[in-house]
């Protein structure tokens, strides 16, 4: 017989409360939505939050700092954070950081570090690496006289006489509060000029789209501390398979690949590493006019952040996503969520051709700009491929985080409901929510692995007048014809096993780690295995026939 599933559900809340507007919190919650847990770490406050679909916590980590900006949290059960230190250093900006820290589901540290001197000082991000060390991005003062040196127009230095170089650092943990620099990339290694040819980098702008142009930085512009903050990356990421890093460089709107196969003094020169080319960029694209090969009316990016690579195992894997901010785009500002494939040849090497820019045209895809699509954060924000296919889509100015199917629906909705620190209130507006990232991890992410994801209560003040299901439980991940049937009671925390033709099985508890915590026989028309009191966390039901045919279901254990 085919076998069919009646789901159960651990929670199912539902209320009708009339007179009240949902203002903050789940705005939206469809079945179609991915049933996992978001986490967010609001800009203004100095807490993580990870929440369910109907947006009760889950967990929360209270840090003492605000974020410096970036909070992910890791298969290994870690939160990665990047936190605002006391600063030592003139780095006066929203994206100052100066620490980095791992801390576990109940709140304490595991590893911190402080890269935070008079001269240097981490921002933004850093990135977990599969060895377990560390990508973060820095800023390194540069004075004066060595910019000349480089070939910046002198006339065109701050007033202060220094600039906020960016280095990339990896480096290695040691004990609770220690790091090796493992391997290191800056910037001022790439240069390339024409404005004064007694000076260091000179050359045609346009025969070197591998190298930056010193002289690109306006001390006019607008952008985000540009006298100083000359590139202003805002996102790293890493892909293991091609040794490469991706950075996102806002304040001349284009995102870069590196090497990272090279040795430091490979990447401070222009040869060596799998592509040959040193530590220069590999590929840049969203304003080819940064190296002469466009006009300025081509331009495709406008402050975008969040540029990473789709990850393995998830549609469009090995693609470029990211979250473009729209400031300054022509006509009326508004995001986009993006998606591009760079051109590369079989080596994984980008092409490009001589006169021309590095393509695409145009990315793969583009969502918000159709008709009903309409969102804007001028700043912050990213997006996120999810396992289901869906795509999670966090609009960090003003605290709004949704997700879209496939065909562009929406299908589920939050607004941060928090001002700083403090809950706002349900039926009220709610401003000072902004977030630099959201994470959706599915319930049988690693990460969760003997954790209590029992739900509490919303984070804002009041009820929830939309209703809202949460679809966990049972879940059945292989389709079979077997006539056994599988029962949770999440009050008596039991398995009730139906085995009407009485067929010879075994029964398996095994956690998202491959570990087994239960083993029994299936040799009765119905059988009842109490589970161990303190399982908590995602879980897979496993049986197997003694003719080699059995199922699969995802288990959802809550604690109590």
């Amino acid at each position: 017989m085919n076998y069919r599933l009646i789901p159960i559900f651990l929670a199912t809340i539902f209320f009708t409360f009339q007179g009240t507007t949902q203002t903050v919190g789940t705005l939206q919650n469809d079945e179609s939505s991915l049933q996992g847990y978001t986490l967010f770490s609001p800009f203004s406050g100095t807490k993580a939050w990870m929440v369910d679909n109907c947006g009760q916590l889950i967990n929360s980590w209270d840090r003492g700092t605000r974020p410096g900006l970036s909070a992910y949290f890791l298969e290994n059960g870690l939160m990665l954070r990047t936190y605002k230190a006391a600063l030592e250093g003139p780095f006066t900006s929203a994206s100052n950081a100066g620490g980095l820290e791992l801390v576990d589901w109940d709140n304490n540290t595991v590893w911190h570090y402080e890269w935070n001197t008079p001269t240097a000082l981490t921002h933004h991000d850093a990135v977990f690496m599969p060895n377990g060390n560390i990508l973060m991005l820095t800023w390194e003062l540069v004075y004066t006289d060595e910019l000349i040196e480089l070939g910046r127009d002198p006339n065109e230095i701050a007033i202060e006489g220094y600039m906020w170089s960016e280095k990339i650092v990896e480096i290695e943990r040691v004990s609770s509060n220690d790091i090796n620099v493992i391997w290191q990339w800056e910037i001022k290694d790439h240069y390339i000029q024409n404005f004064d040819a007694s000076k260091q980098n000179y050359g045609v702008i346009s025969d070197h789209p591998e190298l930056f142009n010193i002289n690109l930085p306006d001390l006019n512009s607008n952008n985000s501390n540009a006298t100083r903050d000359w590139n202003h990356f805002n996102s790293i990421d890493y892909n293991e398979s091609l040794d490469q890093i991706l950075v996102s460089v806002r304040n001349s709107d284009e995102i870069w690949i590196i090497d990272h196969s090279t040795t430091t003094a490979e990447a401070a020169s222009h040869e060596g590493g799998l592509y040959g080319r040193g530590g220069d960029i590999l590929y840049r694209w969203g304003n080819a006019s940064a190296y002469e090969r466009g006009e300025v009316n081509d331009q495709k990016l406008f402050g975008q952040h969040g540029a990473h690579w789709i990850r393995d195992d998830l549609t469009d894997a090995g693609k470029i996503m990211l979250f473009n901010n729209g400031n300054g785009r022509p006509g009326t500002d508004y995001s986009t969520t993006e998606i591009l494939i760079p051109p590369q040849d079989a080596n994984s090497g980008y092409i490009i051709s001589d006169p021309n820019p590095f393509g695409p045209e145009e990315p793969e895809w583009i969502y918000g700009d159709q008709v009903g699509e309409d969102f804007y954060s001028a700043y912050m924000s990213n997006a996120q491929r999810l396992v289901n296919g869906n795509t999670l889509i966090n609009a960090g100015s003003p605290g709004r985080i949704f997700e879209i199917d496939p065909d562009r629906n929406t299908v589920w909705q939050y607004e941060v409901p928090l001002f700083g620190d403090s809950p706002a209130t349900q039926g009220g507006n709610v401003n000072n929510n902004a977030n630099f990232r959201a994470y959706k991890y599915p319930s049988d992410y690693l990460g969760f692995e003997g954790v209590d994801l029992t739900p509490g209560a919303t984070i804002e003040n009041g009820e929830n007048p939309i209703g809202c299901e949460i679809f966990v439980g049972l879940e059945e991940l292989e389709q079979n014809e077997l006539s056994i049937d599988v029962q949770y009671f999440p009050g008596e925390k039991s398995l009730k096993i139906l085995n009407p033709q009485n067929e010879k099985a075994e029964l398996f508890i095994v956690g998202v780690n491959g570990r087994f915590y239960r083993k029994e026989k299936i040799n009765a028309l119905e059988q009842t295995f109490q589970l161990p009191h303190d399982l908590k966390g995602v879980y897979f039901v496993q049986i197997l026939t003694a003719q080699g045919e059995g199922f699969s279901r995802k288990l959802v254990l809550f604690g109590g």
